[in-house]
């Protein structure tokens, strides 16, 4: 299978291109294609705000649980950030909620066998450039 491919854009955006993988689909009726491969933008902004956003949802969290002779800091340091979680949100909302446009990730007009094997092996190739980009996102901030 192609794999996705990801280039920077901006001082801090990143392009993820679908476009080997739009090369090699033979689907008729999706709106993306050879000439005109999906593409999304990840900005490290968008990145940074989920992971403390997370961050501050588990540190209420642990707040409310946590002894009273424990410290700020010592609570903080029991919050643990998964970026699974984060790229899976990114994946719904950048990816998934597009797949009227995307012929193969759509089941209802392509085989459920097929669309199902297809998004395992996409979400594979987009968790691995997330955590790439991610890796340089941190260099920047």
């Amino acid at each position: 299978m192609a794999t996705l491919k990801y280039s920077i854009t901006g001082l801090s955006q990143y392009t993820i291109s679908f476009e080997e993988i739009c090369n090699e689909c033979d689907l008729k009726g999706c709106e993306y294609g050879k000439k005109n491969p999906f593409q999304i933008i990840i900005d490290c902004k968008d990145l940074t705000h989920a992971k403390e956003k997370r961050r501050y949802e588990q540190l209420q969290k642990l707040q409310k649980e946590a002894d009273i002779d424990e410290t700020y800091e010592q609570i903080a340091k029991k919050v643990k950030i998964n970026l699974q979680e984060i790229f899976s949100e990114i994946w719904k909302t950048k990816i998934k909620s597009h797949k009227e446009e995307l012929k193969c990730l759509d089941s209802r007009r392509t085989d459920t066998i097929l669309v199902s094997q297809f998004s395992q092996q996409l979400w594979a190739s987009f968790a691995k450039v997330m955590r790439e980009i991610n890796k340089e996102c941190e260099k920047i901030s």
